[in-house]
């Protein structure tokens, strides 16, 4: 069976999953408003999947006793989430039955990211994986899923999603059954058997304040990944602007990643949570307060700092730790940053965008404020290989 280098693996597995993201993301609502589901049902499916997703994060990870358990966990659940598409298929018109499989899915689903982010994690302290630049791979993917998509969509209809859906998840399933040349090691025996909880990893100092800054930082982004769109077209941008729009902040995004390791892997980790920090309180006063198209672009390569910096500086502090705890760690900040605050966010940010949708915004910026006095003082150091 041919085998694959740690990045190489790392980096189909970011494209698998991030292709049908890609088609996930923008298209479950399409595909749920085809079978007659208003505004008020789709939205709810979105509020409390982020719940599950949620704990679908933690819990993935919580399982993984032992580093050898990730690869097996990451194929697992490609295989569950396929196994549950066709019964949410199959009833797709009951909603008693499809709201509790979409919530099973969204979990199946939600656990792959923390997996795959331990894996290119434990790789990059163990053999110096680019983590930037296997990361990328996951932005094109979205971009990729998503064209895609909208691109067969087009000819198919819109109860194709979910077939497009199952057909970049076994991609991603074939590229998951190759073995890697280079194996994931325990540090030790010894850690093996005593793993610590996430609740035990979350009440250390540093972090419990790592996550909370992070969380405050990527928590704020929920205004603008839900609201943005309906936002930018009351102001009379066109369709195609604001899909430029969104793809100049994924180029962005890519090219944060695929330079960062040569010009921020030196940089101490406090200082780049700082800037992105203060970048991302100045992307959400500049979206509050501008209306020209030209100035929304230079807002939108903002994402490069706001995203993509805040996630590859929380990302060198999760590598930095010891073995045993990267898997547990990542699942605390995917459901914590990415989900938990994400939904508190979003259902705040909501009750604002009636009134006035500058306030949102605002709130937002207000929001991360707060991170300068939590983010770590001292930067840790790298646990010394067994």
């Amino acid at each position: 069976m041919m085998k694959l280098s740690p990045f190489n693996w790392a980096s189909f597995n970011f494209f698998g999953y991030f292709c049908a993201y890609g088609v996930m993301l923008p298209f479950l609502p399409v595909w749920l408003k085809h079978y007659g589901y208003g505004a008020e049902m789709i939205g709810l499916i979105a509020s409390v999947g982020y719940i599950f997703r949620f704990l679908g994060g933690v819990l993935a990870s919580q399982r993984v006793k032992h580093v050898d358990h990730l690869i097996p966990t990451a194929r697992g659940l490609t295989w569950l989430n396929l196994a549950v598409i066709p019964f949410i298929f199959l009833f797709a018109d009951n909603i008693w039955l499809l709201f509790p499989l979409l919530m099973i899915f969204h979990a199946f689903n939600a656990g792959a990211i923390p997996i795959a982010d331990s894996i290119a994690s434990i790789w990059q302290q163990q053999v110096g994986l680019d983590y930037g630049k296997s990361r990328l791979f996951g932005s094109v993917a979205f971009v990729v899923g998503s064209l895609s998509c909208g691109y067969l969509v087009g000819f198919l209809g819109e109860s194709s999603v979910l077939f497009i859906f199952a057909g970049f998840m076994l991609l991603l399933a074939f590229g998951q059954s190759l073995k890697p040349l280079v194996a994931l090691q325990q540090n030790s025996e010894h850690h093996a058997t005593n793993s610590p909880s996430s609740w035990e990893i979350f009440k250390e100092p540093t972090a419990c304040r790592m996550l909370i800054t992070v969380s405050l930082i990527l928590g704020s982004h929920a205004a603008y990944y839900t609201y943005s769109t309906l936002y930018w077209s009351s102001l009379g941008i066109s369709t195609e602007m604001i899909s430029l729009l969104w793809g100049i902040a994924v180029v962005a995004e890519i090219c944060m990643f695929f330079l960062a390791k040569r010009f921020l892997g030196k940089v101490k980790i406090r200082y780049l949570m700082m800037i992105a920090a203060a970048v991302t309180i100045s992307r959400w006063i500049l979206l509050a307060n501008i209306s020209d198209p030209t100035l929304f672009i230079f807002e939108q390569c903002l994402h490069s700092f706001s995203f993509a910096m805040t996630h590859f500086a929380m990302i060198r502090y999760i590598s930095s730790q010891e073995v045993e705890k990267i898997a547990k760690l990542q699942g605390l900040y995917f459901g914590l940053s990415n989900c938990a605050i994400v939904a508190i966010f979003t259902f705040i940010s909501g009750l604002l965008y009636q009134y006035n949708p500058s306030y949102m915004f605002i709130l937002m910026a207000i929001t991360v404020v707060p991170a300068f006095f939590l983010v770590p003082q001292v930067a840790p150091k790298i646990i010394s290989k067994h």
